[in-house]
């Protein structure tokens, strides 16, 4: 869903905007969210699944689900960051 927007708006102009906080936050949110999104699926297959062989599946699942869960907070609030930095920008200017 946001990938389009990202593709558009962000994409073209990095690395050289990066050093804005408009395409920084973006650009943190999306790469993060994806590591987020990526363990979580890790989890689920170790979890959930015999797909993985033994030697890959994990053991503590509390460790992996409560790091996963502090990442997804700091996606989430790394988002409602991007969404408040595109959308009200009068908050940010002086």
């Amino acid at each position: 869903m946001m990938v389009p927007s990202f593709r558009v708006h962000v994409l073209p102009r990095i690395p050289a905007k990066l050093g804005k906080a408009y395409y920084a936050l973006a650009t943190t949110h999306g790469a993060l969210g994806t590591v987020t999104e990526l363990a979580g699926l890790y989890i689920l297959l170790s979890a959930g699944t015999s797909v993985l062989p033994e030697k890959l599946r994990i053991t503590k699942y509390k460790v992996w689900m409560r790091s996963v869960l502090a990442l997804w907070w700091v996606v989430l609030l790394l988002g409602m960051a991007t969404y408040t930095r595109w959308y009200v920008p009068h908050l940010f200017r002086k």
